[in-house]
């Protein structure tokens, strides 16, 4: 249906005449990657399932990176729109041909065919997905909502704003996802086998290792986003540093409060749960957002957006603690809150040694992009190794979760570099 309302979208959209055709061919072909990358998406599971998603890791930060550099190419040729939207279109069918060429070398027993069609099966599904697709839908919905409204109510610019803070924000929860993805096979393994303990172990451990692989990339992000900004698409991008800000703020409480409870409720066959997330980040989201934007235009949807988020993960948070019988309080004081604080700690520590060179020799980073992506890898470095101190010195870690966390990087290695 989407694909033939083009027309009316532009029209509620306020695109330019002059690009109405632009934007027509650019949308029909987003929704064609967004029906191949979910069609698809059997075969990354079938990978995950098998304890092999650092397959689908490097594939997707290959082809990632492949995307990256054909979209600086084809818009250095003066391609545009076109070149963006076709980059990605080809990348991502090159993905997941690889996909499906490692799943049926990891599962060579693996047949589609209707002659193994269920109604038993498909029916279990169909409710089990339903739920799944629903939250999924709600969430995709409620990410493309604050681009609408921006574009009814103010102006294509400040969709492009909204849009490059938000791609910040994706690239930061690229690395705790492929840490998320190794959960489910291991929840529902657990499950099977009725290791109700093991199980509830679980729910702790994962907020931990979530919590401290994130934090301090987060919070790098938030304290040095006008740096990257600026590193990334030059001058012109201000506001867009403080979209970075609000919005990672919100993703940080995303993936401290919801992410544990999201990676093994649902694998355990309760995905209601997740369901609900997504309707109630799409109710608030539509709703305070309006209002926000109308008065505040791009920071609005923001604000609206993080809200929302805040409050839909808190949800599953406590519905998670109650689920594995946790006290939400010593979760709060003794698991989230400790690398969080390490985190601010040390970024503030890196901003220090920033403002204190750049003052003390009087360097402008942003007169100069080189700068910029020096001082974003030195301060990287100075964030990391006093947050690993801290750390340390904390104990927070004990030996198993050393272990798992080192074994999570080690899947990250090919196996030819292995040996």
């Amino acid at each position: 249906m989407l694909f033939f309302s083009t027309d009316y979208l532009a029209s509620v959209i306020n695109i330019p005449a002059d690009l109405t055709d632009t934007f027509k061919n650019t949308f029909r072909i987003s929704l064609l990657i967004f029906f191949l990358s979910n069609a698809f998406g059997i075969f990354s599971t079938v990978l995950i399932v098998l304890q092999k998603m650092y397959i689908t890791s490097i594939i997707n930060v290959i082809f990632g990176l492949l995307n990256f550099i054909s979209v600086i190419i084809l818009l250095n040729y003066g391609f545009g729109l076109y070149g963006i939207i076709w980059s990605q279109a080809i990348t991502m069918a090159a993905g997941i041909l690889f996909t499906v060429i490692y799943s049926y070398r990891s599962l060579p027993q693996m047949k589609i065919s209707l002659s193994r069609f269920s109604k038993i099966s498909l029916k279990e599904m169909s409710v089990f997905g339903l739920q799944m697709q629903i939250s999924k839908m709600a969430t995709f919905a409620s990410d493309k909502f604050d681009e609408l409204l921006l574009g009814v109510f103010t102006s294509l610019n400040n969709v492009t704003l909204f849009n490059v803070g938000n791609r910040i924000v994706r690239f930061g929860k690229f690395f705790p996802s492929q840490f998320i993805v190794q959960i489910a096979p291991v929840a529902a393994e657990l499950k099977s086998k009725e290791e109700e303990e093991k199980l509830n172990s679980l729910m702790s451990d994962m907020t931990k290792y979530l919590v401290v692989i994130t934090s301090p990339l987060f919070v790098y992000i938030f304290i040095f986003s006008q740096l990257i900004i600026f590193t990334w698409l030059g001058e012109g991008y201000e506001t867009a540093s403080l979209i970075v800000k609000i919005l990672i703020a919100g993703q940080l409480a995303n993936i401290a409060l919801s992410a544990p409870g999201n990676s093994i409720i649902p694998n355990i066959g309760q995905p209601k749960y997740q369901m609900y997330e997504g309707l109630i980040h799409l109710l608030l989201n539509v709703s305070v957002s309006y209002f926000l934007i109308r008065q505040f235009g791009v920071i609005g949807a923001a604000y609206g957006n993080t809200i929302a988020t805040v409050i839909a993960s808190s949800y599953v948070f406590i519905v998670s603690v109650k689920f594995f019988g946790k006290n939400i309080f010593d979760i709060l004081k003794s698991i989230i809150l400790p690398p969080v604080i390490y985190s601010f700690i040390s970024g503030a520590a890196g901003y220090l040694v920033y403002y204190i060179v750049t003052s003390s020799f009087n360097m402008n980073t942003g007169g100069s992009r080189f700068y910029g992506i020096i001082f974003l890898l030195i301060l990287a470095l100075i964030v990391f190794i006093i947050y690993s101190l801290l750390m340390y010195k904390s104990k927070y870690l004990n030996e198993k979760d050393t272990g798992i966390l080192k074994k999570f990087l080690y899947k990250f290695i090919p196996s030819s570099f292995k040996q």
